[in-house]
């Protein structure tokens, strides 16, 4: 029955189905001074731009996302001293019979609307069953009353503490995958601004083009062929932005403000050197599984299976076996997602300090052209390609820090249990 309570009342909140996936800061060297990027953008007039921040997003979600409160309310509705406090004060004045029509009532909203031979509603009709099974069990045994309801009791504050484990699970889930937007909305805006930089080295090749067309020395084809590169690369740099708009927009609805609100990145706390270096495997590793909640999930399967473990009942022992394999599996989900996480870092690492030595050979080459630039031996042409690749160069450091800080968030929150795995949850 414990089990049962457990399914029924959780599927009573999580039928309306949930959205899915801060850098510390401490004392030393920056792991990336970064550019001056500009990201604000005309907008509809019909929206509403907000920035914010990574820790301001995780708070956002954590009050204002609805299935994190929806969550959290239920749980605290079936925490069962609001019962007893209630109960006391004459405030609520529930009977055990009661409690369960509301429950019963409940469980049928939730499976109007629903195909009736689909496995969901079959599942929500089992436990609809079991509930108004054990109503029945109540108003005939009124005398027992007492004794059932301080049975009831213990399960709803079991069911409680297992809403509340999943409502903290949901909004880190949620938080991390808003927070990974949102570091990516400020990254397309690097992508962006790089083929900003294409755009306007296809717009000086196009001058000289059509100065040679003139002139006859090259043909219209070969014109066309630039201008049409052109063209795309402009529709390009302009479906980048939407997507950014986009992406904002999913922040926004995940954060659990209006549907004309978009999200864009305020400014970042900075990644150190110092974080990167504290990153310790077998202890950090040790953390995640502590307090993952997979596999809290299947350990806690495990005990279900045990208290309905009977030597002389079919099925009881198999049940066993069954949720221990599936523990030992989550725990091997979870470390092979930690370890990737972790790894992660350390090539989004490398990639930086491989992306700032271009950036200084970039600069190199740069003092060389202007030395050349002012003796007349280059073109302002190729000066102007020198200054480009300066400015390439940057926005790639920009953007290797901004990948190396999205991985580094995601090591953080695997640290708190919040993991993508391939076990099933």
């Amino acid at each position: 029955m414990k089990a049962n309570w457990k399914r029924t009342l959780l599927s009573l909140v999580l039928c309306a189905g949930f959205v899915w996936p801060a850098g510390a800061v401490s004392t030393g060297q920056p792991a990336e001074s970064q550019t001056g990027t500009s990201t604000a953008q005309s907008k509809p007039a019909a929206y509403t731009v907000k920035k914010m921040g990574l820790l301001g997003v995780k708070r956002t979600v954590e009050s204002d996302n609805n299935t994190v409160k929806m969550l959290n309310k239920t749980a605290a509705s079936l925490d069962s001293s609001s019962y007893m406090s209630g109960s006391a004060s004459g405030a609520t004045g529930e009977s055990e019979i009661e409690i369960y029509a509301a429950l019963i009532e409940n469980m049928k909203k939730a499976m109007d609307g629903l195909d009736k031979t689909s496995d969901l509603y079959k599942t929500y009709a089992a436990q609809l069953k079991v509930l108004e099974d054990y109503q029945t069990s109540l108003n005939q045994n009124a005398v027992s009353g007492m004794q059932q309801a301080m049975a009831m009791l213990s399960q709803l504050d079991d069911a409680a503490y297992t809403l509340r484990k999943q409502a903290k699970n949901v909004s880190g889930q949620l938080a991390l995958g808003a927070q990974t937007m949102l570091i990516t909305i400020k990254n397309l805006g690097c992508t962006k601004e790089n083929l900003q930089v294409t755009l306007t080295q296809l717009d000086r090749n196009l001058a000289v083009l059509k100065t040679q067309r003139k002139r006859g020395m090259i043909g219209q084809l070969q014109l066309d062929t630039v201008q049409n590169q052109r063209d795309k690369l402009a529709q390009s740099i302009d479906t980048l932005e939407t997507t950014r708009e986009n992406l904002g927009s999913s922040v926004a609805l995940m954060c659990g403000l209006d549907a004309n609100t978009i999200v864009m990145p305020a400014d970042f706390e900075t990644l150190y050197e110092g974080n990167l270096d504290k990153m310790s495997y077998n202890k950090d590793l040790e953390q995640a599984q502590k307090n993952s909640f997979l596999i809290w999930q299947k350990q806690d399967a495990v005990r279900s299976a045990y208290n309905s473990y009977d030597k002389n009942i079919s099925g009881t022992a198999e049940a066993v076996k069954s949720a221990e394999d599936a523990l030992a599996a989550a725990k091997e989900s979870v470390v092979a997602a930690f370890d990737s996480t972790y790894k992660t870092v350390k090539d989004c690492r490398t990639t930086l300090a491989a992306k700032r030595t271009a950036q200084s050979q970039a600069e190199l080459d740069l003092k060389t052209a202007t030395v050349k630039y002012r003796k007349g031996i280059i073109s302002k042409l190729a000066y102007q390609q020198a200054q480009d690749a300066v400015t390439t160069a940057k926005l790639n450091v920009e953007s290797a820090y901004l990948s190396l800080y999205t991985a580094y968030n995601q090591y953080e929150w695997a640290k708190e249990g919040v993991l993508i795995t391939t076990a099933a949850a």
